[in-house]
This record gives C-alpha cells, sequence and structure tokens, in this order.
C-alpha cells in the first residue's frame, strides 16, 4: 500500500496545473538566443519524472534544436507518438515548448565554437526524413532517435562531437551542461 500511495502522490506532484505558471523569456534572456541553439525543459507527468531522475536529476527531461522559418522561433525536437499527436521528429512554437516545460526549468545552451547553419541544416533535414521515435532507447541504430540521441547525433554529424557513449545505456541530461563543452546562455532552474 505505501507504494500506491507514493505513486499517486508523484503523479499528483507532477501533474500539476500548466495553466498556473507558463515559463517565460525575458527580452534579455531572449535576445541571448540563436538558430542552432539547444533548448531544454522538464515537462509534466511521470514520464519527464522518470527522464529526468534517470538523466542525472539535473531538473530537465527533454530538449530540441532553436530555428527560426518565420519571425519567431520554432524548436525541432524528437517526441513519442504517445505523448504527441505525430510520433519522432517535428516542429513546435517555441511557445508551445515553453508552455510544456514546469516552472523553472528552462535551460538554452550552445556548442562552443558552433556552426549553427550546419546544425539547424542537419535538424531540418532530420524532419523533413520524419525520422520515428526511438522507443528502444538504443544509441546504436540511427533510423530512430529519442530527444538527446537526436541531438547527439547532430552534433556528431556536423561537429564531429559526441556526447554519449554509444556503448553504454547511460545518457544523461547532465552532459550537456558540461561548461568545456556547451555555453550556457540562459539557466532558469530554481537550485
Amino acid at each position: 500500500m505505501p507504494i500506491l500511495l507514493a505513486a499517486g502522490l508523484i503523479l499528483l506532484s507532477c501533474k500539476a496545473s500548466k495553466e498556473e505558471h507558463i515559463e517565460a523569456l525575458s527580452e534579455e534572456q531572449l535576445a541571448l538566443l540563436r538558430e542552432g541553439d539547444f533548448v531544454l525543459r522538464l515537462g509534466y507527468g511521470l514520464v519527464s519524472y522518470t527522464l529526468e531522475m534517470q538523466g542525472g536529476s539535473v531538473g530537465v527531461s527533454h530538449i530540441g534544436v532553436l530555428v527560426k522559418d518565420s519571425a519567431d522561433f520554432e524548436v525541432i525536437h524528437s517526441i513519442s507518438g504517445s505523448m504527441a499527436e505525430l510520433d519522432g521528429v517535428q516542429k513546435i512554437s517555441f511557445a508551445d515548448f515553453l508552455y510544456e516545460a514546469k516552472p523553472n526549468s528552462f535551460i538554452a545552451i550552445r556548442l562552443k565554437n558552433s556552426n549553427e547553419k550546419l546544425i539547424t541544416n542537419e535538424a531540418r533535414r532530420l524532419l523533413a526524413a520524419r525520422v520515428p521515435f526511438d522507443l528502444s532507447f538504443d544509441l546504436k541504430d540511427t533510423t530512430k532517435l529519442f530527444c538527446s540521441e537526436f541531438i547527439d547525433f547532430i552534433l556528431r554529424k556536423t561537429h564531429n562531437t559526441a556526447v554519449f557513449n554509444p556503448e553504454s545505456d547511460d545518457f544523461p541530461f547532465s552532459v550537456f551542461l558540461d561548461t568545456s563543452k556547451f555555453e550556457i546562455l540562459v539557466d532558469k532552474r530554481v537550485r
């Protein structure tokens, strides 16, 4: 019975109303962002909670790439069809990406010495290819990509930079906060 009670409390704590808080960025924070930057957030629900715990407890569970195909930023990311209308690599508005963020969980990073054009072109190529989501979380199979594997794949292809070890079953989000590889542009997490 204590396990059921704990599971219920976790579910309730993870299902806080999105209307209570929408993650917002100041004009100064928005001015720091450019295409090819990576945006991270913690989502709502048990899946996000589990991914965050397995991902090094750094307060995030999802990542995507900023692109601009119009005046506003959009995010290309990979997400399971069980959590979105589409399965796999897809594009959403930056506003929707922020709407799905739990309060105080947004981070924006940039690969040091990055070529944003290479990053955004590869993200768009994977979007056009409609690469499905990798429910097996298998880093060796690049025909399907889970969200952080999507970023790892892009960086390997465009910058010969790996963030994950393909021989490992461990892919913590903490690797994206390695300041020897990434510049942290915005960090709204409460510590």
